[in-house]
């Protein structure tokens, strides 16, 4: 198995974990972190003895989204979402087997997206969830467009996207993103057991489920990619998102201007 920069990966009776490794930045994804995931679930997809693949971050947070000061060379972010992150996503979505989100701590922005792109949540209480790119001027990617209006309908998922605001772990449970919320002291041994038990669950079946369910929405998640790209295209130009990342990196309350 090869060596990982940004993630560690263990891999035990059938459980593959991935712990994502930049809590210094809270994880937040950099192109070298989004290539490692993609890589995970690939390999786990070709694996016959990878039976469920777990997603959890290290230190205080799950993931933080887009790592802003890292930067990219690329000002068409539509350009970059095709390259980085919708094969990521792609990747876990249509890995044939589960996909466990141990969400340890804040998901936000694209680490929502991310959180959300797993087939069965668990969340530890004090964590939450935010869809942050409007207040940087920017609009939903990563999947989230898809993973919202599955999970919540329009009216909810416009909420979210629209105001930015954090659902705490409680409340996404209520909304039925999350399926356990567990306390800090039975943290690390139901995030291993949960692994365990999809492990001696009926592969083979779960991954017809997963297929089926995805194939019932009117979109393909594809598809929902290709329009995020090109929408995310369009706000990545707008001096709405250079102002949301001045301010950001400044931290100072943003001025946009809606152009």
């Amino acid at each position: 198995m090869s060596s990982y920069h940004f993630l560690s990966l263990s891999q035990l009776n059938g459980v593959w974990t991935i712990h994502l490794k930049r809590p210094e930045v809270y994880n937040a994804l950099n192109a070298g972190l989004i290539h490692e995931i993609r890589d995970v679930a690939e390999k786990a997809k070709a694996s016959e003895s990878a039976r469920v693949l777990v997603i959890t971050g290290e230190g205080k947070a799950f993931c933080s989204g887009a790592d802003l000061k890292s930067g990219t060379s690329d000002s068409d972010l539509g350009a970059v979402l095709r390259s980085t992150y919708n094969p990521m996503i792609l990747a876990l979505r249509g890995l044939d087997k589960p996909v466990i989100g141990a969400i340890n701590g804040p998901a936000a922005g694209a680490g929502c997206s991310l959180a959300l792109a797993c087939d069965y949540i668990i969340a530890k209480e004090g964590a939450y969830f935010a869809e942050l790119f409007v207040q940087i001027g920017l609009t939903l990617d990563a999947g989230s467009t898809a993973f919202l209006m599955q999970s919540l309908g329009y009216h909810k998922a416009f909420e979210l996207a629209a105001t930015a605001k954090k659902i705490s772990a409680e409340e996404a449970k209520v909304w039925g993103l999350v399926a356990e919320v567990v306390s800090e002291e039975n943290w690390e041994n139901r995030v291993q057991a949960i692994g365990e038990e999809f492990a001696q669950r009926p592969t083979l079946a779960l991954a017809l489920i997963k297929r089926e369910l995805q194939r019932a929405h009117h979109q393909d998640l594809a598809t929902v990619l290709e329009m995020e790209a090109e929408a995310q295209r369009q706000a990545g130009y707008s001096k709405d998102f250079q102002e949301g990342v001045s301010s950001f990196l400044e931290k100072r309350a943003p001025k946009f201007v809606g152009k």
